[in-house]
């Protein structure tokens, strides 16, 4: 996750929609995440949650969240539940539109000088 505030490869608008639509919007986001949004979002938003403290007050991340409550109704349940996850390994089941079915491994990486940078490798299985 990039930090909302940090300058992008991409526009802050396209990581504001990527958020939003890929993740917690159910209708988008259901094609790909393989029957299993439910499970997706709830993850994701516990690994936000574990990097939430470092910018709690950050403009940015405080218009992110508003955003995020109006755009996703299951979003202020979760959110609320305080569930913390860290990301370290684990496995991915997406449909591509192209490709079809790709399962994944995953494992990431986090820069102990700097807790916003964070790397993520995924290999097909």
């Amino acid at each position: 996750m990039v930090h909302p505030g940090r300058q992008a490869a991409r526009s802050p608008r396209h990581h504001r929609r990527h958020h939003q639509r890929l993740i917690l919007h159910r209708q988008p986001a259901q094609p790909i995440a393989a029957g299993r949004w439910t499970d997706e979002a709830q993850r994701m938003i516990a690994q936000f949650r574990a990097t939430h403290d470092l910018w709690a007050g950050d403009p940015a991340f405080r218009d992110l969240l508003a955003r995020l409550r109006e755009g996703c109704p299951e979003f202020i349940g979760w959110w609320e539940a305080h569930d913390v996850s860290g990301v370290a390994a684990g496995r991915k089941s997406l449909i591509h539109p192209k490709k079809g079915r790709l399962k994944l491994e995953y494992a990431s990486f986090q820069a102990n000088d700097d807790p916003a940078l964070k790397l993520v490798i995924y290999t097909t299985v």
